[in-house]
């Protein structure tokens, strides 16, 4: 299916594996996305979640080659599963680290920007180029880019459908940190390893705080703010943080 998954000690690993072809997305890929968003969702034993392409690239979008097959139809079935991956990536409860080196465009731009905190080798090289097949953004190219960088930068890089690279990206605030080739997934995996040691349940809290708070008032912010974070009192992990800080010793969480 050309997409592994692997759970070790907390952190599990989703890996897009078909590097001949630049990691691009198949129409079963997509589904199978979807799937391991739900799994993970529901797998108390995953804390953390590292998603990475095998080989040089990590996403060179969808499969070109299957785009124009079945008629419009077929294009709205494979819209439809391009979303379905999107969203659920989306909807995952736990941090998501990316480990991404090369080409990331198209929908392979979204999954990267659906990542909590992105880890990039110098060979990084973002884009939303579907403009230089005749296409509109998709794969909620346009969402990502106009939250995280306003709408006029986000309409220069869709418009100009041009490809810039891991210095750039990071000026812009797309990615968190450039690292080395070589220690990219020891990296992650460093990285993955302190959020196993935190309260899950409160990571997953404050990334529905940052999903929801640019499209809520200050006020309503606040009432959300007030009525989920008392919920987290009752948690084993506040009470082991409470007691470990009394006690002035390092805290033990569980993720429950």
């Amino acid at each position: 299916m050309s997409i592994d998954y692997a759970v070790q000690d907390g952190i599990a690993t989703i890996t897009l594996n078909r590097p001949d072809k630049k990691n691009a997305m198949l129409l079963a890929m997509r589904d199978r996305i979807a799937e391991i968003a739900e799994q993970i969702n529901d797998d108390s034993e995953v804390r953390v979640v590292i998603l990475t392409g095998a080989g040089t690239d990590f996403c060179a979008g969808a499969d070109v080659s299957e785009m124009a097959k079945g008629g419009i139809n077929g294009s709205l079935l494979k819209a439809r599963h391009m979303q379905k991956a999107i969203k659920g990536l989306g909807r995952v409860n736990k941090p998501i680290i990316g480990a991404i080196r090369g080409v990331a465009v198209g929908m392979g731009l979204s999954m990267a920007l659906a990542c909590d905190t992105i880890l990039a080798t110098e060979s990084l090289r973002m884009g939303c180029v579907q403009r230089k097949i005749g296409l509109s953004p998709d794969a909620g190219n346009v969402w990502f880019l106009n939250r995280y960088l306003g709408v006029a930068k986000a309409k220069e890089l869709v418009y100009s459908a041009r490809m810039f690279g891991a210095k750039e990206a990071l000026e812009l605030g797309l990615i968190t940190r450039i690292v080395a080739d070589d220690a990219l997934m020891n990296e992650a995996i460093a990285l993955a390893r302190t959020y196993v040691e935190a309260p899950t349940l409160a990571l997953g809290l404050a990334k529905q705080m940052f999903d929801v708070a640019s499209t809520m008032t200050l006020d309503q912010f606040m009432d959300f703010e007030g009525t989920t974070v008392p919920l987290l009192a009752q948690s084993e992990d506040f009470k082991e943080g409470t007691r470990a800080f009394l006690e002035k010793r390092a805290p033990k969480f569980t993720g429950n």
